[in-house]
């Protein structure tokens, strides 16, 4: 006779987290046949190190919580080996899949137990599941062991292997960033990755996670979408179970009010990467309060990141002589004399503009580098023949970086608009016959795809 463990059901369920080295919980049900104890010890904490330091707190997943799922293999002499998944449901542990059986004279072992949730059995080895990428979440090994009567399992991470540190990064709450990495080695991967791309998305908290192991002078950058939020070097190798707080937080405002208090506190702070959160709406009043919170920077020492808003309205960041680089992922329209004056600007970035008006981006003595969206809609002076960039010849000292998909523009006098109108002529610029690095009539240092 054999003992089939295809379904167990745990009557109570109550877990203490009070610390990961307290007694594991017992927990008795009992099946058709046989009594049978599925004994689940807590979830193991990460070590409290800069765990809390930057941002909206965030300890870590500290108990089993439903959708948990455990991985177990387990050998016995007769029957060999067999491997099983089972699903906490909230109140109860479930075997979901596989199998796990032996002869009841026999006492099996359990040669490894997980929780990774990245991972499943496949042909009796873990394996990454569809859509699911090394280093996004935990891969502990546990402990489990079968009672000396037979009727239980017991399941301990009181001495859990963690053999990897996490690094909570906290930015902004229920975005998708990306994470370039340099000499990561993810968990439950024994290779290192030279270079590696993640893309996660932030809880409601603000907190998005990898896990890994990083090296001695392993480099890492979060972007959101093209502008970069935050670049860090290690200066040591991060130490295994411990969690490592990296700061890409974001500044919201709303009110005009806000937005200037908040950059005035930045400058006051000697902040010279400064990231501001706007709504997607902001207008004259809250471009108005940029402007008068840089008034007194007159220094070109700002990079300035602007995420949420939509509309770099006429005027809104004109003359700003404190401007390094500015960053605009989210706007697809830039306005009349938007960046214009901005004289000590050296690199714009709007990946996502599709609209710019006249002379948005005139006055400039030291920008190089433009990095703009699919254009659909170019506007300029009536008689100016297009206009966005000054018409002395300065673009020709400007590296112009356009989508892989940008048209030709074609411009023309608009009668009804008195306005110089480009339009995509459903040709691609890129094509062999176009890349003469002359767009939009000026001719740039060079033209490139991004």
């Amino acid at each position: 006779m054999k003992k089939i463990f295809q379904y167990i059901m745990l009557a109570v369920v109550t877990i203490v987290m009070a610390s990961c080295t307290s007694d594991i919980e017992e927990t008795t049900a009992t099946t058709g046949k046989s009594n049978v104890q599925l004994v689940v010890g807590e979830f193991p904490a990460f070590g409290d190190s800069q765990t809390r330091a930057i941002g909206t707190p965030d300890e870590g997943k500290t108990s089993w919580a439903e959708g948990d799922e455990l991985l177990l293999e387990m050998t016995s002499k007769t029957l060999g080996t067999k491997y099983a998944a089972f699903t906490y449901n909230g109140s109860s542990w479930e075997l979901t899949s596989g199998e796990l059986s032996y002869k009841e004279d026999e006492v099996p072992t359990f040669p490894h137990v997980y929780y990774a949730p990245n991972y499943k059995w496949e042909a009796g080895k873990l394996v990454l599941k569809e859509g699911k990428v090394a280093g996004t979440d935990e891969y502990i090994e546990g402990k489990a062991n079968i009672t000396p009567n037979g009727q239980a399992i017991t399941v301990k991470f009181a001495e859990a292997t963690r053999n990897y540190s996490r690094l909570r990064i906290a930015t902004m709450p229920n975005k998708q960033i990306t994470v370039d990495t340099e000499y990561f080695t993810p968990a439950g991967s024994s290779d290192m990755e030279q270079e590696g791309n993640y893309t996660l998305t932030s809880d409601g908290k603000g907190n998005a996670c990898l896990y890994g192991t990083f090296e001695n002078n392993s480099e890492v950058t979060v972007k959101y979408r093209e502008a970069t939020l935050k670049t860090y070097k290690f200066s040591k190798e991060t130490e295994n179970a411990k969690s490592y707080a990296l700061d890409a937080t974001v500044i919201s405002a709303n009110s005009a009010e806000e937005i200037k208090s908040a950059i005035k506190q930045e400058v006051a702070n000697s902040k010279t990467a400064i990231r501001l959160n706007l709504a997607s709406d902001a207008g004259a009043n809250e471009f108005k309060a940029i402007r008068e919170a840089f008034k007194n920077v007159q220094d070109a020492t700002i990079d300035l990141t602007l995420i949420g808003c939509k509309e770099i309205p006429a005027d809104g960041l004109k003359e700003l002589k404190a401007l390094k680089s500015i960053f605009l992922p989210d706007v697809t329209k830039i306005g009349m004399n938007a960046l214009s004056r901005c004289v000590y600007l050296e690199e714009i970035c709007a990946p996502n503009v599709s609209t710019i008006d006249e002379r948005a981006f005139a006055g400039f003595i030291m920008l190089e580098k433009v990095t703009l969206g699919e254009l659909t809609d170019v506007r300029g002076e009536a008689n100016s023949g297009g206009g966005i960039f000054d018409d002395d010849n300065w673009a020709q000292y400007i590296d112009l970086y356009l989508p892989k998909n940008q048209e030709v523009m074609k411009g023309e006098f608009d009668e009804n608009s008195n306005q110089y109108i480009w339009k995509p002529t459903g040709e691609n610029y890129f094509a062999p016959d176009f890349d003469n690095g002359i767009f939009l009539g000026y001719q740039f240092n060079s033209v490139k795809s991004w």
